[in-house]
């Protein structure tokens, strides 16, 4: 079985490399032009996870500074759970 993903891994890797490989031979851009575009893309890419980083990383530190044991909706949800156990361990008349 692990035999069996590593050629499939291999094969989508195989064919996205010739689909790059024919994507820019058959570009109408010049070389120059090529790179720059993929310069400005590569760029673009990196302030996008930059950007996403860093909503990630705020909102892991809300997430620490939050005390969901204090939060209203954890007591009304405890209160809940309570009242449906105590319900299910009185004896049925």
């Amino acid at each position: 079985m692990q035999d069996t993903k590593g050629k499939v891994i291999l094969s989508l890797l195989a064919g996205a490399t010739a689909g790059i490989v024919a994507g820019l031979l058959l570009a109408p851009e010049t070389g120059d032009e090529a790179r720059a575009d993929l310069k400005r893309a590569a760029g673009k890419m990196n302030e996008d996870l930059g950007r996403l980083l860093k909503q990630g990383k705020a909102r892991i530190e809300a997430l620490k500074g939050a005390n969901p044991a204090d939060s209203e909706q954890h007591r009304t949800d405890r209160t809940a759970a309570a009242d449906l156990l105590d319900s299910l361990n009185q004896p049925a008349s």
